[in-house]
């Protein structure tokens, strides 16, 4: 099942867009989302523990130390510390997007948007916090980094993150520059990652090339995980469902427009397969994974044979697992384990600071793919 991993726009003509709009490739990697009915994630990071259904002020910065070093307390650190900063990268519903630095670090900064006068001060504050709560508790190399959370001047709000100066998996892809070794390196990053966070208890529910930062080297790492739900909790043997239609449509899978509850582990993998079509084909096969919609029809209808048209081009593996992974039946339907244990993924090199076991250097950057 999915819940139990343990720790260890119609066709590929259309361009890689989405319902939500493609902005520069560095605010991608702060978006906020305004999805906001989601669990939040306690900070008593001393028991690595991530627990939901409400956040107050209090417990959402309070804490000692914990074991990653990550500060959570009362008198929150201003964003001063984090240095000067030196480019504003825009502006959205949620948040004010920017990036400091200090010294030789550079650093990431979603500034939140202020309390509404309509807006009680315990709402605020779960909004606030939960996405920061539950994303400074991971610790993995294909995840971006949540530093801190601190208050500028005017006291509101920001988030602190690694920056990422590569921007995002969608200008690769858009770039048509990578090999198909370089595409399945991407891949098995970004499986690797799922794996990750589906091991602690935690569903990003909005896994799309957008949300795949790439590193200096061209690490891939997830981020924005303000929809994001927690099915799991680290005293829990049980999985509990998420609820809620989150993400971008082009990535959702069918249960989710169709069903209250869900498996939230299975609504990632599905994404997934959309990623891996998209790596190759450099399009969305659909708008959405409804059977109103004819592309998505036509798949199901053709599956069992793997007879569907718009998978035809992919190369034998890839094409392989995308149906596989594309399985409309969310209780078989492949856990992300099961994807890094599949033959042809296990067989994929990834690169290291980006080169390559060979030797070659990966271009997963775009800036690599200028002329």
């Amino acid at each position: 099942m999915h819940c139990s991993v343990s720790i260890s726009r119609e066709s590929s003509r259309n361009s890689l867009t989405s319902s939500s709009s493609v902005s520069s490739v560095e605010s991608k990697q702060l978006a906020l989302n305004d999805n906001t009915n989601l669990p939040s994630a306690a900070s008593k990071l001393k028991q690595e523990t991530i627990s939901s259904q409400h956040v107050s002020p209090a417990s959402s910065v309070v804490s000692s130390k914990s074991t990653t070093g990550r500060r959570h307390r009362a008198d929150t650190a201003n964003i001063k510390e984090y240095g000067v900063c030196y480019k504003r990268l825009g502006e959205g519903s949620t948040a004010i997007v920017m990036i400091t630095r200090k010294g030789d670090k550079v650093y990431a900064i979603k500034q939140f948007r202020k309390q509404k006068r309509t807006e009680s001060e315990k709402d605020y504050m779960k909004k606030l916090t939960s996405e920061f709560c539950i994303s400074s508790t991971f610790s993995h190399p294909n995840i971006v980094e949540t530093i801190d959370l601190v208050l500028d001047d005017k006291k509101r709000y920001s988030t602190v993150m690694e920056y990422c100066p590569g921007g995002d998996l969608f200008g690769c892809i858009m770039s048509g520059c990578m090999t198909e070794r370089e595409k399945a390196c991407c891949f098995k990053q970004m499986m690797q990652g799922v794996a990750y966070l589906h091991s602690v208890g935690v569903a990003h529910r909005d896994i799309k090339p957008e949300n795949l930062l790439l590193a200096a080297d061209g690490t891939v790492k997830i981020t924005d995980f303000g929809v994001s739900d927690v099915f799991r909790f680290v005293w829990e043997s049980q999985c509990h469902k998420s609820r809620g239609l989150m993400g971008s449509e082009p990535y959702i899978a069918p249960e989710a427009f169709e069903q209250k509850e869900y498996w939230g582990a299975a609504i990632d993998i599905w994404s997934t397969g959309i990623v891996l079509y998209c790596l190759w084909m450099e399009g969305l096969v659909w708008h959405r994974a409804k059977k109103t919609e004819a592309a998505f029809a036509s798949y199901v209808r053709t599956r069992s044979k793997q007879q569907f048209d718009l998978f035809s081009k992919l190369p034998a593996e890839p094409r392989r697992l995308v149906y596989a992974i594309l399985d409309p039946n969310p209780a078989t339907r492949p856990t992300a384990e099961d994807v890094l244990n599949d033959p042809w993924v296990q067989s994929i090199d990834v690169c290291q600071h980006g080169i390559g076991a060979s030797g070659e250097r990966h271009r997963h950057l775009p800036a690599s793919c200028k002329v």
